[in-house]
């Protein structure tokens, strides 16, 4: 191990190498409080022939009031690239607007040379299977481990990049032996700015206010489709960024992620309170301690305040950018630092709960201090260059740590619990089921095809049903994808989503073996995509398409714009085959344009001779209408993303435009999903404070905003006006479709009717997957569903009631980001774990679940949900919609994974509910259609109303009378 000279400069440490002056001098006049600060970071040495940060941008990082755009620091990346032999420019990818992705190579000299020999040595050691043990020592002896920091991903978090200016800089011209030590041993990977469309909007809206003075709108577009939420696409992996971070990590097996982020004061570093996902390897989590006590030691020795651990986050959910790493056996990890700004913060003060000495917060944040971004750049390059010391330190440590972590995914597929995953092929909805394992493979999952029907563990297999092998290195992902969750309410508060079991957010149907003689039948290892077969067979100038689920269906009438379509309102036979209900009719259709589209989407077609004899509907593709908020895109970036994927044209437009009224000339739809913040701001909107207009669009000034919608005045929101002219739209005979905050807006402002919102109090639950109970199968938006029940995401709110007045609102909602109700949180939950319901159950109409008590079930709300004694019409009753959708009766049932307690306050409450308003409907989700490109099982829920946007009666009446006659 090396030797640091605890308090000397680093830069005494080598007196040959000449200091910049001019550089250092900055770097003390910017700093605002010294304590701030470590020897490896007060000086900057200088370099004839490498240009320094001061000397291509003409500021060094941490220059209060200054931002540098994510293009300039490319340009600078390729020029320390061009200079120094120590640097190397990888080209990750591009983003959805086309900008690049880069990773910055830096090392010594000889090992950049040997650089494709350690990309191969790391390889083998992530795959056990074709390395032997003797072969793994010597790489682990002589390769090098790659640690690659990330940053940027959260836009308005703007220290990130700018510190990786300066620390690829320092890497690579340095000459202490710390530095050098680092070069010698580690690779270090550096991508400055992972959301690269984000930052430059960031910047722009940055220099707009300081150049002009005036209010600054709001960072409400970073990427394409969403803004926070683009560090919790590694599940769903619809975004670039998450796509090219994730082919790097198979590509180069990185043996550390390292993403930083500004959250916390002033330096946190990742552990979390747990708990821990079950999934990963012991030695995984143990790692997490082990290197953040290593950095917490080294800032400790120089009394660097405000530099902590343990207390925030939990170590659960893995949807993070870094948990690509987890999830692949390597270590992913992340900081939180104080914000950068950049200007500067003369007196910042901390609540209490910041500054509070604790066990895992010895030397706590100031009550008070004054920050700059200097601070920022300081406390994380020093945190940063305390890590890559210690792995260097380490290396060899890392790098067996990464080859066991392979091994024993691997060695726990062939003995342990699980032994592989078979997923039907045949089942229903078999193009969802294809491109879920597209997705599965495209994280590095493989995924084979049995080659004959076998049995194993009393799973049925039948040829070409696939086959997901646990003995695999990343068998890891595979079981944490497709585990229930469990998350006792007694844990401490979740930071995220508590379940996300894949084929349950997917619809899909899933076995796991306990059988490890399944590795020993016979199957095939995929080596290019499932492709569902598509095409036209069959003579006759009629075309049947049955509805068997798949959610590519809505794509045959978007794609033949000008063809007649039906749908069939109920199942029919034709040609000896089965066609369910929803099932398309094409009358008169070109047979040569269908094919050539079935053929593109993976789906069958059948051409007959006559229409069937069946009861019909028109499908008439919908203008649709996309409503959003200048507060916030967040959320509706999920559904943009999958009307864009699945090719349905929409126009996208504010909500201060919907205050003109007249909605209903242009549009036979409207989308308009949650804006998050609750139904006050989307009334209000930005606020119409200040004699300027706030505009959002493309400037000389701003040349990166206005991308997906601009406007000269941002500020009014919806307003009554808009509120108005929504009810109007759909009174004449639009379609409205809204979930989350939405529903709570059209309720509470009395503009759905028969809708009401409740707040119970005694609701705790956070992201979980709950049982959906299809109350009217005969409403076209559940048309292509199968059975009686499908799994869904729900977040915690709107909690609906139908046919009840305003006045059974009440109580407040839960927080749960705050105290349990009634839950005490201890630091041994699972002593009790929750039960959730298993999905497939009996015919029987509830589940007995023996642990109620841990879900916050009494028992008498577990047996029965109790009924409201008839009364007295109420003078503010209204019209029933119909509930298409809704919790199960007994609590018990509801929970499927993740967290629930009091869950019998949602016994019955609607998911889905039809809202006749005139000659329209309101469509209104509980439950999240569209989340995080997750819950694709959902996603025909959505489309299902715009396929049927004025047909939505369908099924309605003949239901009554078959109600009426005491169904």
């Amino acid at each position: 191990m090396s030797t640091v000279v605890i308090g000397a400069p680093v830069a005494a440490q080598t007196a040959a190498q000449p200091q910049d002056a001019e550089y250092t001098r900055l770097i003390r006049q910017y700093l605002t409080d010294k304590r701030i600060s470590t020897e490896l970071v007060d000086h900057m040495p200088a370099s004839d022939s490498v240009p320094s940060p001061l000397k291509f941008f003409g500021r060094i990082p941490g220059t209060p009031g200054e931002l540098t755009y994510a293009t300039d620091i490319e340009r600078y990346y390729r020029e320390l690239a061009r200079t120094s032999p120590r640097v190397r420019l990888l080209q990750l990818g591009t983003s959805e607007e086309g900008r690049n992705m880069v990773a910055l190579v830096v090392a010594d000299a000889d090992v950049l040379r040997d650089l494709d020999r350690d990309k191969v040595a790391l390889a083998a050691l992530g795959d056990p299977r074709r390395t032997s043990e003797a072969q793994a020592r010597e790489l682990i002896r002589t390769a090098k481990p790659i640690y690659w920091i990330t940053s940027g991903i959260h836009s308005p978090e703007t220290g990130g990049p700018e510190t990786l200016i300066e620390l690829a800089y320092r890497l690579a011209v340095e000459d202490t032996p710390f530095i050098d030590h680092i070069r010698k041993n580690v690779i270090t990977f550096i991508t400055p700015v992972v959301e690269v469309d984000g930052r430059e909007k960031i910047v722009d809206n940055y220099y707009y206010g300081k150049k002009t003075g005036k209010v600054r709108p709001p960072n409400m577009y970073w990427g394409k489709y969403v803004a926070h939420d683009d560090n919790r696409d590694g599940m769903g992996q619809v975004l670039k960024l998450t796509q090219n971070i994730t082919r790097g990590v198979l590509d180069w097996h990185p043996t550390v992620l390292h993403d930083l982020h500004e959250a916390r004061s002033y330096l946190y570093v990742s552990t979390g309170t747990g708990p821990y996902n079950p999934s990963l390897s012991p030695l995984q989590t143990q790692e997490w301690w082990q290197l953040a006590q290593a950095e917490l030691t080294e800032m400790s020795k120089r009394n660097v305040p405000g530099v902590w651990t343990y207390g925030f986050y939990d170590g659960w959910v893995p949807n993070y950018l870094f948990w690509i790493a987890n999830t692949h056996n390597s270590l992913g990890r992340f900081y939180e630092v104080e914000s950068y700004g950049p200007d500067l913060k003369p007196d910042l003060k901390l609540e209490p709960v910041d500054t509070s000495h604790e066990w895992y917060r010895p030397n706590p944040p100031l009550p008070s201090i004054r920050w700059g971004p200097r601070n920022s750049v300081n406390i994380q390059e020093s945190g940063l260059l305390f890590a890559l010391h210690r792995v260097a330190d380490d290396r060899a440590l890392y790098l067996e740590n990464y080859w066991i972590k392979n091994r024993q995914s691997i060695e726990t597929g062939r003995t342990g619990a699980v032994n592989a995953w078979v997923i039907p092929a045949a089942q229903h909805a078999s193009g969802n089921v294809a491109e879920m394992i597209n997705d599965l493979r495209r994280q590095g999952v493989e995924v084979s095809r049995a080659d004959a029907a076998f049995s194993a563990g009393g799973v049925a297999v039948a040829p070409g049903d696939y086959v997901i092998r646990a003995d695999q290195p990343y068998r890891t992902l595979a079981d944490m994808y497709f585990a229930v969750q469990s998350y006792p309410a007694t844990n401490p508060r979740p930071y995220d989503d508590t379940g996300w079991t894949m084929q349950y957010m997917r619809n899909v149907r899933l076995s796991p073996v306990k059988d490890a003689s399944v590795l020993t039948r016979p199957m095939t290892l995929m080596t290019a995509d499932a492709v569902p077969p598509g095409g036209l067979s069959g003579t006759g100038g009629t075309v049947l398409i049955a509805d068997t689920g798949d959610t590519a269906l809505v794509g045959v009438r978007f794609r033949l714009k000008g063809v007649r379509m039906l749908a069939a309102e109920a199942p029919f036979e034709a040609g000896g085959k089965h066609y369910p209900t929803g099932s398309f009719i094409l009358p008169a259709a070109n047979r040569a344009s269908v094919e050539s589209v079935l053929a593109t989407l993976g789906l069958r077609g059948e051409a007959v001779a006559a229409v069937p004899a069946v009861a019909t509907h028109e499908l008439t593709a919908p203008r649709i209408g996309f409503l959003h908020s200048w507060v916030y895109t967040q959320d509706e970036g999920w559904w943009r993303a999958a009307l864009d994927h699945y090719g349905i044209p929409y126009s996208y437009f504010a909500d201060t435009l919907a205050r003109r009224g007249r909605l209903r000339a242009k549009y036979d739809v409207l989308i308009y999903p949650t804006v998050g913040s609750g139904p006050r701001d989307q009334i209000v909107g930005v606020p119409m404070t200040g004699k300027d207009p706030i505009p959002y669009k493309k400037t000389a000034l701003t040349p990166n905003l206005g991308v997906l919608d601009s406007a000269d005045d941002i500020r009014g929101g919806l307003g009554p006006d808009g509120l108005a002219a929504l009810q109007d739209f759909v009174r004449a005979g639009g379609t409205l479709l809204g979930d989350g905050s939405t529903v709570e807006l059209l309720a509470s402002f009395g503009a759905a009717p028969g809708v009401s919102i409740q707040k119970p109090s005694q609701l705790y639950t956070k992201g979980a997957l709950m049982r959906g109970v299809f109350a009217d199968r005969s409403s076209p938006l559940v048309y292509g569903y199968a059975g009686k029940e499908m799994p869904i995401y729900f977040g915690g709110d709107p909690v609906m009631t139908v046919g009840a007045t305003a006045r059974d609102a009440s109580n407040t909602y839960f927080d749960p980001n705050g105290p349990g109700v009634g839950v005490a949180q201890n630091t041994t939950p699972n002593m009790n774990p929750a039960m959730p319901a298993p999905f497939e159950r009996p015919a029987a109409t509830s589940v007995p679940n023996a642990n109620a008590a841990a879900q916050g079930v009494p028992p008498a709300a577990a047996a029965e949900v109790p009924k409201t004694p008839p009364g007295p019409v109420s003078p503010f009753a209204v019209p029933k919609p119909r509930v298409v959708m809704e919790f199960p009766a007994a609590a018990n049932d509801i929970l499927l994974s993740g967290l629930l307690s009091g869950g019998q306050v949602l016994a019955k409450k609607p998911l889905l509910v039809d809202v006749t308003l005139g000659h329209g409907h309101m469509v209104l989700y509980a439950l999240r259609p569209f989340w995080r490109w997750q819950t694709q099982g959902s996603y025909r829920l959505a489309f299902n109303a715009l396929l049927n946007w004025n047909h939505l009666d369908a099924g309605a009446a003949r239901r009554n009378a078959t109600a009426t006659g005491g169904e």
